[in-house]
């Protein structure tokens, strides 16, 4: 799918919140949700914010977990969504989902522990949104990306479902930099080590992905961490903020 069409089609699901959810946990398998919060046990400190919180399920999550969180979200359908859920949910106020942007945070500075964002647009590349993150970071916090996730094409469901997100997402965002497009990597791995349920986290020095998220220019350690799983593998790009 072309840029320009990959963009209206997001523009749309933000501004419609069950064309969202469809899309959100269908052409996943359902793994949205589960990618999701692999944050929160990656969470440092108390204090939370949440960049683009969707529906506002990470947020009720965060909330149940016992954080004290915000959260800023640009689609004002989202921003309504997001209250929804809090409400069903029992957690939360409606005033701690805030419509807003990512690159003008109106927080005091050093107020957060962690930021985290799940599945980001293209704000996250902007340098003046991770010069805002930093501002916002205490001293000691990080900031936690999960920049992307794939599918594995195990079993009968799962290959249609890697070429719909080849097709929507573009082919370099599930295969990543391989010179054939394929996951023969990830599927080795996977029964290498038997996986079934239980993911195993790595670390991954010079990792491909995450690269386009300018953290050291802003004064933030990078930390890249591949979480894999029979069925999908996800990448969590990690910005440690320096203590005083």
């Amino acid at each position: 799918m072309k840029p320009i069409a990959r963009q209206w089609l997001f523009e749309t699901l933000y501004k419609n919140r069950y064309l969202y959810r469809f899309a959100s946990t269908v052409p996943f398998a359902g793994q949205w949700r589960v990618w999701q919060r692999l944050v929160i046990p990656r969470i440092y400190g108390k204090d939370v914010l949440e960049l683009g919180c969707g529906l506002g399920d990470l947020q009720a999550d965060m909330l149940e977990a016992g954080y004290t969180c915000q959260a800023i979200e640009h689609s004002p359908e989202m921003v309504s969504a997001a209250r929804a859920t809090l409400k069903k949910r029992k957690v939360g106020t409606e005033t701690q989902i805030m419509q807003g942007s990512a690159q003008h945070l109106p927080f005091d500075a050093e107020t957060f522990d962690t930021i985290v964002s799940t599945f980001p647009s293209e704000y996250i590349y902007d340098p003046a949104t991770i010069s805002e993150v930093k501002r916002v970071l205490r001293p000691g916090g990080r900031v936690i990306v999960i920049e992307g996730a794939n599918l594995l094409p195990v079993g009968f469901v799962q290959p249609f479902l890697v070429g719909i997100q080849a097709v929507v997402y573009g082919p370099n965002a599930v295969f990543g930099p391989r010179k054939q497009h394929n996951l023969d990597e990830e599927i080795g791995r996977s029964k290498q080590h038997g996986l079934d349920t239980d993911a195993i986290a790595e670390v991954v020095p010079d990792a491909w992905f995450g690269r386009q998220i300018p953290l050291e220019q802003h004064g933030l350690q990078r930390r890249s961490e591949r979480v894999r799983s029979a069925r999908w593998e996800v990448y969590i790009t990690i910005g440690e903020n320096e203590h005083k």
